[in-house]
């Protein structure tokens, strides 16, 4: 339960970084590199890779590029 909570709260604070504050930042070229990590020491995760292309599908639509 503690894991998906922090997943969950590290996406959110993603998607808040990736919404442009003025039309500048629309702008700007961004570029994200996206990391489906499943080894974890508490225990592996079920799905990191659909986690991370469901990232990388959101920051694309906000306007990254995406680096797989």
């Amino acid at each position: 339960m503690k894991s998906i909570c922090i997943r969950i709260a590290i996406t959110c604070l993603f998607l808040a970084l990736a919404i442009p504050s003025s039309s500048h930042a629309a702008t700007e070229q961004r570029t994200a590199l996206v990391i489906g990590n499943s080894s974890y020491s508490s225990g592996p995760l079920r799905n990191p890779v659909n986690d991370a292309t469901d990232m990388a599908a959101t920051l694309q639509k906000l306007g990254f590029t995406v680096i797989p």
